[in-house]
């Protein structure tokens, strides 16, 4: 599976929704999702998508221009793309689902991105602690992105996202979190069965993209290849 996510700032989150909703009906897409944030600094929104393989969202990268609102989305906004790595808490250190052996450290490599989508018991408060949560985090060293949203068609459907600048930098702030959430009290969130799709938690080394010319290409000009051809693992 390809996971794919776009941020950024939307005209019409109404009309966003549309494009993103459309996506479901296509081949290989089996999930479509749009956001908006809880933050009260900013009022960004997120598309989420997981596809079944690279060529299945390639083709909705190529058929961009016939969503107008999706296309400038993307035009505009930070998009990050994977192979798919759902991970599980242990012993209070996330590892890979699918197991991990321990005489085995692979490297850390630039920022941390994490997504994480889960579902709440509806809680009048919810929505003002969870923003409280933002501004606060944001605030941490080398915080460079983290937002609760909540879908637009799924009330209490939340989706986390992170970015990290590094793995020194996520290291202290998910130890220190551990550490002090006997002082920061109850978050308002009550996990629930969701309505549609699955709860997932996923850490990635980050891969920006951006969109040029109908491609999507490394955020940094120093990571194209001309002369290998790589996969997205």
């Amino acid at each position: 599976m390809i996971r794919i996510v776009h941020r950024g700032a939307a005209d019409s989150p109404e009309q966003l929704l549309a494009d993103v909703a459309s996506l479901r009906q296509r081949e290989g897409i089996k999930e479509a999702e749009a956001y908006q944030t809880l933050a009260v600094e900013d009022e960004d929104c997120a598309v989420t998508i997981l596809a079944e393989s690279v060529s299945d969202y390639a083709a909705v990268v190529e058929k961009l221009p016939e969503l107008p609102h999706l296309h400038k989305f993307v035009q505009d906004g930070a998009t990050e793309l994977y192979e798919q790595s759902k991970y599980v808490l242990a012993d209070g250190v996330w590892a890979p689902e699918e197991g991990a052996d321990s005489r085995i450290m692979w490297p850390a490599r630039g920022p941390v991105s994490i997504v994480i989508q889960n579902a709440f018991v509806e809680n009048p408060q919810m929505r003002a602690l969870t923003a409280q949560e933002i501004t606060e985090t944001r605030r941490e060293p080398g915080c460079l992105y983290y937002a609760w949203m909540e879908n637009l068609e799924l009330p209490n459907h939340l989706m986390l996202l992170e970015v990290w600048a590094n793995q020194t930098i996520y290291d202290h702030h998910w130890f220190g979190r551990m550490a002090t959430g006997e002082y920061r009290g109850n978050s308002g969130r009550e996990a629930a069965t969701p309505q549609r799709g699955e709860l997932t938690r996923e850490f990635y080394r980050q891969q920006a993209f951006e969109y040029h010319y109908g491609r999507l290409l490394p955020e940094e000009t120093a990571n194209y290849s001309h002369s290998v051809v790589w996969s997205a693992r």
